[in-house]
């Protein structure tokens, strides 16, 4: 039984550090878009 909560927890943390990692690189790229589309509006006017 302890094996097998060890394992869970383990995994529960593995999948919760890759979402967190999916989110932050989705957040950076979406970051990034604004970024670049403030720049190029400015740019315009």
């Amino acid at each position: 039984m302890k094996k097998s909560t060890f394992k869970d927890l383990l995994m529960l943390g593995a999948l919760a550090s890759v979402a967190y990692y999916i989110a932050r690189y989705y957040r950076q790229k979406k970051q990034e878009s604004r970024e670049l589309r403030e720049s190029i509006h400015f740019q315009l006017f």
